[in-house]
């Protein structure tokens, strides 16, 4: 896979996230301001913004998968959507880390981890590369051995076109298994 392409994956994820995060920080900034006194219109102001970020979140997300591996693309999303929703709720709605040092040093261990994780998954066919060849062999044996063989026993291969195809045989299936009617 080109870098250009995983940047990509990554950009649709972490702007998919983002969105999702600042949906869930302004709904509920909808709520405090009703607290507050504000104006009752808020609420649903607030709440339709709220939905407009879940939605273009949603149509990046889905570009993103379209375009890319599902995995990369949802665990970006995954990240940024928590980072982006504890880092407004800080800074715009004042809520606070935990005081305590091991929890506090828990949730940001925590974070160090999904973020390497991420970084790990982005990179692996690369740092597949530098492992030694009886360990590289078992890794990717394994990989055939669970994902790589379909039913009737033939090799998988991987379009490189993002676009599905589907093939004859597998819709003939589908077609001719029988349905259950509801009565």
């Amino acid at each position: 896979m080109m870098q250009s392409e995983v940047i990509e994956e990554i950009i649709y994820g972490l702007e998919s996230g983002v969105l999702f995060g600042m949906a869930s920080v302004i709904s509920k900034m909808g709520f405090l301001f009703l607290e507050q006194g504000f104006s009752k219109i808020l609420v649903p102001t607030c709440i339709s913004i709220s939905i407009c970020c879940s939605g273009t979140g949603f149509f990046y997300q889905t570009r993103g998968l379209k375009h890319g591996r599902a995995i990369v693309v949802s665990t970006c999303a995954a990240v940024a959507s928590i980072v982006t929703g504890v880092l407004a709720g800080m800074l715009a709605l004042g809520e606070r880390l935990p005081s305590a040092p091991l929890a506090r040093l828990s949730l940001l261990l925590g974070w160090l981890l999904i973020i390497l994780g991420v970084i790990l998954l982005v990179s692996s066919s690369r740092l597949l590369r530098h492992l030694p060849r009886p360990l590289r062999c078992f890794l990717q044996s394994g990989a055939d051995r669970n994902f790589g063989l379909n039913q009737s026993g033939l090799a998988r291969v991987r379009e490189s076109n993002p676009s599905a195809v589907i093939h004859a045989t597998t819709l003939h299936n589908f077609l001719s298994s029988p349905v259950k009617e509801k009565t």
